[in-house]
């Protein structure tokens, strides 16, 4: 019984049709098999296209932003090697040229380590990115895009040449498709970030101290230096012709004013201030009844109006008050001007008794230091960045009892006006330096409230900082922080040990129990906790090195200390190095979306 059924079973299988019933399966399967093998092998060849490309990518990356960084090193090794007069914008443009070389070699060699083949002359690529009228971005490459701060390197596997390091990628299964190789080509771009920087610098009095005679001592400057500083401040002035608002008299007129008419002065052994002023023939008059030497300076009332050519009893009380100084006052009896009366005992006075504004309206015309020798790193750094054309935007904010944002001039007896408007971080460079040069040390008023300044940028950027711009901060020093709001204190969840260990070993580094100028720190670390830069700089012996260092650590921020030395000239070379250095100073490069990239 067995056997028949298997012998029926195997009659079924065998029965008429069956073999072309196998046929038209094997027609059918065959096609399907062909395209399951194609679709395998195409997706194959896709991940390894995709996987050459991301290697690819990655190594052009990373050789973009080292031939960037090239750019970046050449703008601060300028900025070392510019000096006093020099072309700094040349100087700026000539170092980017310069660098093109080593970032082409540097993104060739940075790639090729990556196992990817960049050449150097026509795979890298130099532009400028910059921001419309409207902050749009746009980019421009080439020749007219200088001065460069942009870099885009692009890898290429396009060549139909096979052999070559960049013959087109051979595909694993070309044999079942009709293409054998593929075309890869990718590229990354590399930017200099732009900067809002605010700039705070210190209009304190102290800033005017290298030039008092109290700097002629041998543990500061020394005699000899500083009276060539007083007679260059009284030949400026001469040389400024400038004149009274309302008589036109020239104020510093080159013959003096009666027997003050000498540098060293004429000694008058009198301890009477009025018979002084008279044998000075101070109260002479010409053929129309008018003062022959009326007193140098203004002064200005409480709208800023200058007041006139001084005439009567102020013109009297003003030179009285010059005659007892030199006579009675500590500073020029210690250097030997004791009662002497000349051009250098009368802008020592101006300087260290009627050096505010209102008081003084010419002495931002003078070189007085150090507060001058900030005036001219400020006007280098104006000038860096507008060689630099990185898209830095600059503001400016002075402290001194208080402090305000700078960004109008219009002074009475000026002829310059500026009006910034609402740009009060702008790229309007040349606005910026005229505001800051017709400044004067002790401008508004003579003490350093430096945590007011900080406030003032912190906000600043707040309300004005341009969106993707890297908000930075320099504050400016001579001396000690001595104001601060009377109603703060440092919040009870500050620490020292955390803020300032610097090192890691669970101490702090810095701590000072001054309120002063734990306003100042405290309004730098808000700036930080908002990511902000906070660079520092110190200039003369008074300044708080400590803090301004520590401030700097604390912040992400350089510290450069520029401590002046036997001259005026060693300070003034100091601090154009050390704006110079700030200036240069540009953000590590950042990667940027290819527009352009097909990855």
């Amino acid at each position: 019984m067995m056997k028949q059924l298997q012998n029926l079973m195997s009659e079924e299988m065998d029965l008429p049709g069956d073999q072309n019933r196998r046929g038209a399966f094997m027609v059918m399967a065959v096609p399907f098999l062909i395209a399951t093998m194609g679709f395998l092998a195409f997706g194959i060849d896709i991940a390894v296209i995709t996987m050459t490309k991301t290697r690819m990518r990655n190594a052009v990356e990373a050789a973009a932003l080292a031939a960037a960084q090239q750019i970046t090193d050449a703008v601060q090794t300028a900025a070392d090697d510019i000096q006093e007069n020099q072309d700094v914008g040349s100087a700026v443009q000539d170092a980017n040229s310069i660098a093109v070389d080593a970032a082409r070699a540097m993104a060739e060699k940075v790639a090729r380590l990556n196992g990817v083949y960049v050449d150097p002359e026509t795979d890298v690529k130099f532009g400028k990115r910059y921001q419309d009228a409207s902050g749009n971005d746009h980019m421009i490459w080439g020749e007219g895009a200088k001065p460069y701060n942009v870099v885009k390197v692009i890898a290429r596997k396009d060549n139909a040449t096979e052999g070559q390091p960049d013959s087109r990628l051979q595909l694993f299964f070309a044999g079942l498709m009709d293409e054998k190789t593929a075309a890869v080509t990718t590229s990354a771009i590399a930017f200099i970030e732009a900067r809002d920087i605010v700039l705070v610098l210190d209009y304190s009095g102290s800033m005017s101290y290298d030039s008092q005679y109290d700097a002629m001592s041998s543990s500061r400057l020394g005699k000899a230096p500083v009276e060539d500083n007083l007679d260059d401040i009284w030949n400026t002035l001469v040389a400024s012709g400038v004149t009274f608002s309302d008589t036109g008299k020239l104020k510093f007129p080159a013959t003096g004013f009666g027997k003050i008419n000498s540098a060293q002065g004429v000694y008058k052994s009198s301890d009477n201030n009025t018979s002084v002023y008279y044998s000075l023939d101070l109260d002479e008059v010409d053929g129309s009844g008018k003062l022959k030497y009326p007193f140098p300076q203004e002064g200005k009332d409480y709208s800023g109006n200058l007041k006139g050519q001084p005439t009567g009893n102020t013109h009297k009380n003003l030179w009285l008050n010059y005659i007892q100084w030199v006579r009675t006052d500590s500073s020029p009896k210690n250097y030997g001007y004791k009662k002497k009366y000349g051009y250098r005992t009368l802008v020592g006075y101006l300087i260290e008794r009627r050096k505010k504004n209102n008081q003084s309206e010419d002495l931002w015309r003078a070189p007085i230091y150090p507060f001058h020798a900030m005036k001219e790193g400020v006007t280098l750094f104006t000038e860096f960045l507008d060689g630099l054309q990185f898209g830095d935007y600059i503001g400016l904010v002075t402290y001194d009892d208080s402090s305000r944002v700078e960004s109008v001039l219009n002074d009475d007896g000026v002829l310059d006006t500026v009006d910034l408007g609402d740009e009060l971080i702008t790229n309007r460079y040349t606005d910026i330096d005229t505001i800051q040069r017709h400044k004067q040390a002790s401008h508004y008023a003579p003490y350093t409230g430096m945590g007011y300044g900080i406030r003032d940028a912190r906000e600043l950027l707040q309300s004005h900082g341009r969106v993707g711009a890297r908000p930075t901060i320099l504050v400016m020093t001579d001396g000690n922080a001595n104001r601060s709001p009377s109603d703060w204190s440092l919040p009870g969840s500050w620490n020292w040990d955390e803020v300032t260990d610097f090192n890691g070993d669970g101490q702090s580094d810095y701590s000072t129990s001054s309120r002063d100028k734990q306003y100042a720190f405290w309004q730098a670390v808000e700036a930080a906790n908002l990511g902000y830069t906070v660079h520092t700089m110190t200039v003369g012996a008074g300044a708080d090195r400590n803090l301004m260092e520590a401030i700097a650590k604390a912040c992400n921020g350089i510290w450069i200390d520029a401590p002046g030395g036997a001259t005026i000239e060693d300070m003034q070379a100091q601090l154009l190095v050390a704006f110079g250095k700030i200036a240069a100073n540009v953000p590590p490069a950042k990667l940027l979306a290819d527009p352009e990239s097909d990855f």
